[in-house]
């Protein structure tokens, strides 16, 4: 399911199905980092879609965590904490964040939720079908830690 008005009226009928929330975390930036960041979050975004639709009616795929090089670690954590808080309330069992900017790797210890990292490929260079055959193989793998976390939750 994904942010939109159709699909948070679908969540609210059946809610109990739908345990899992998707954070895609997004990097902006102005600087010479420029395309960096909008290749990571294209390739991101694309990720994510991708796994909605395969996961459709079990993940809730909710608005990008957008950030900058102008933020410090400090208070990037504790906003995003705010959002784990406001998610684990809301009665999601699984949380998972989706990035491809590596400045996560060196902090996933600190996440409490699963740390789905992807390394951005630059993709405007491809065809359709090649850069959709890329993001499904790239999404297919993420599936199997999903299903891994779903597996590991008490029934």
């Amino acid at each position: 399911m994904k942010w939109k008005s159709q699909d948070v009226a679908i969540y609210h009928q059946s809610q109990e199905y739908v345990d899992t929330v998707v954070v895609p975390l997004i990097p902006m930036s102005f600087g010479t980092d420029m395309k960096t960041a909008a290749m990571m979050s294209q390739y991101a975004r694309l990720i994510v879609e991708e796994m909605e639709r395969q996961l459709h009616g079990r993940l809730f795929l909710v608005p990008e965590f957008v950030y900058g090089p102008f933020e410090s670690e400090e208070s990037l954590h504790l906003r995003l904490q705010a959002w784990r808080k406001h998610v684990k309330e809301a009665g999601f069992t699984h949380l998972f964040y989706v990035t491809s900017d590596v400045r996560w790797k060196k902090d996933e210890h600190l996440l409490e939720d699963p740390l789905l990292w992807v390394p951005a490929i630059p993709i405007e260079t491809m065809s359709a079908e090649y850069q959709e055959e890329i993001v499904k193989e790239q999404a297919k793998q993420l599936f199997q830690v999903i299903v891994n976390e779903w597996s590991k939750a008490p029934l």
